[in-house]
């Protein structure tokens, strides 16, 4: 199982862009092969910061997921909805 959290900062007045954007990749994400949960939510300390957080049952389906349409129309509207770059850690869990 491969567990993947992120950490992004919604660029000032584009945070309901990013929702709008997280909510479809989210939608069509969990109809993937080998997608075990995908979500996204807000930090409770500051609403401006979205986690992402995603579990997978093996890295080939993480892989095969980034190839997706959706995918990579999210990750191409991405730059334009953060401030700075996003803090991603990825942990393997057997």
């Amino acid at each position: 199982m491969l567990i993947v959290i992120g950490r992004a900062q919604a660029a000032p007045g584009r945070r309901e862009e990013f929702v709008t954007a997280a909510r479809a990749v989210t939608d069509a994400t969990r109809g993937d092969e080998g997608c075990q949960s995908y979500g996204f939510y807000a930090d409770l300390s500051d609403e401006n910061t979205i986690v992402g957080v995603e579990i997978w049952r093996e890295r080939a389906d993480l892989d095969a997921h980034r190839g997706h349409e959706h995918t990579l129309t999210f990750l191409e509207a991405f730059p334009d909805l953060v401030v700075g770059e996003p803090v991603v850690s990825m942990h393997e869990v057997p």
